[in-house]
């Protein structure tokens, strides 16, 4: 089993927990991220960090299959951790 499995698994084992957790984390994450766009008034990242967190929450609420809920909460990590790190730089 690669990385992916298993965490697919084990979100599945206790998901409304990890679905909670999940919606927390990335929702601080994202509004981190929304915050620093918004101060250096880049609004692309501004509605990319809010668009990829809004997608999150709304596949974790929805209940969707694990598959979805671990690669989406993934891909919204990375790219709030991105844009992190843009808008850090270049302030």
């Amino acid at each position: 089993m690669n990385w992916y499995d298993i965490q697919v698994t084990k979100f599945e084992r206790s998901r409304f927990g990890a679905m909670a957790m999940m919606l927390a984390i990335q929702t601080c994450w994202g509004s981190i991220a929304a915050g620093l766009s918004y101060d250096n008034e880049t609004i692309l990242n501004l509605a990319i960090c809010g668009s990829v967190t809004m997608l999150n929450n709304t596949v974790l609420i929805a209940q969707g299959p694990a598959k979805w809920c671990v690669s989406v909460f993934s891909i919204a990590t990375i790219v709030n951790t991105v844009i992190i790190l843009i808008e850090v730089i270049k302030y």
